[in-house]
């Protein structure tokens, strides 16, 4: 009887390391890479202003890598807030991005203490891909022919000098705040429903912000006179500007940022190999040149890290800014 049983036991541990073994060499089957399903990008500002432009120069790169298609998905509305909850509302399996700017990662939050989510804890940075330069205009009849000069003619003035603005909160305002805040000048804030460039080239206001592209023709023109850029370097379309900083304001450079975001708790595989391929796009000659050609200049690849650090930046700055000035947002 025992024979019997330490035959069986043999027998059954034989067919335990054979099968073991089969396993051992059976193939792996690997599983589909990320994406399998097309992506929903939402672009939290209406079709054909800026953040959707780069939204869908994004979008279209991201579609001929993945060979997934990538659906632009416009929800506009209070400056970019109510499409940014939506995204970080959705399920972070990384078939639902957004893109992120500046309106939506920093002005928005630090404007209105209502909103409904958090840039530092409800999304996840993946890559920042360009910006916007604003620069600083004047009409012509402003005898400034520099940014020191500007600031003279103010403190002389005291308080009589004006500028325009597209709205209370909008990132002319801001800067307009920011700058004051810097030198101490005073300037008198007129907000308009659009653009502030037309009551800039007619004379009804004296100074403005505004992106350099808006203002390249006019300037051009003699309708413009440009004194300063307000980023971190001098953009490459207006070499010949300074930047605020080497003019002599002490200001954080202010740039039109734009990137692509996600929910928060996004795989981490999904935003390491979404921010590698942004990265290779950003080295790539013709994604630079279709950002150039549509007014904007791509960045230098950068890793998830480095955008959040700039939101946190952004976001800490104009909540200072805010808070100075006692900005409150339109009802």
């Amino acid at each position: 009887m025992t024979a019997q049983i330490a035959s069986a036991v043999s027998l059954a541990t034989m067919a335990v390391v054979a099968l073991v073994a089969a396993i051992g060499t059976a193939p792996v089957v690997a599983q589909p890479q990320y994406p399998v399903k097309p992506v929903r990008l939402i672009v939290p500002f209406a079709a054909g202003g800026p953040v959707d432009t780069v939204g869908r120069t994004v979008a279209q790169r991201l579609s001929e890598v993945w060979g997934q298609p990538v659906v632009i998905e416009n929800r506009g509305g209070a400056g970019g807030s109510i499409g940014m909850e939506a995204m970080v509302r959705a399920a972070p399996d990384g078939y639902t991005l957004g893109m992120g700017s500046l309106g939506s990662l920093a002005l928005s939050p630090a404007i209105d203490p209502k909103l409904r989510y958090d840039p530092l804890k409800d999304v996840s940075p993946i890559a920042s891909v360009a910006v916007t330069h604003y620069v600083l205009a004047v009409h012509p009849s402003v005898p400034a022919k520099s940014v020191q000069d500007l600031l003279r003619i103010a403190r002389d003035k005291k308080g009589l000098l004006n500028y325009g603005s597209s709205g209370v909160g909008s990132i002319s305002h801001l800067i307009a705040e920011l700058v004051q805040g810097a030198t101490g000048v005073a300037l008198v804030h007129i907000a308009y429903k659009g653009t502030p460039i037309a009551p800039l080239m007619s004379g009804e206001t004296d100074i403005g912000f505004m992106p350099l592209p808006s203002a390249e023709g006019p300037a051009k023109a003699g309708r413009l006179r440009l004194l300063a850029a307000t980023g971190s370097t001098r953009a490459d379309g207006a070499k010949q500007l300074p930047t605020l900083i080497e003019a002599g304001i002490k200001v954080h450079p202010v740039q039109g940022s734009y990137g692509l975001v996600g929910p928060a708790g996004l795989p981490r595989e999904v935003v390491t190999r979404t921010n590698a391929l942004i990265n290779a796009a950003l080295k790539a000659p013709e994604f630079r040149q279709r950002l150039e050609q549509q007014g904007f200049e791509a960045v230098a690849p950068n890793s998830p890290e480095d955008y959040a650090k700039q939101i946190r930046a952004d976001l800490e700055v104009f909540g200072g800014v805010v808070r100075r000035a006692g900005i409150k947002p339109e009802s």
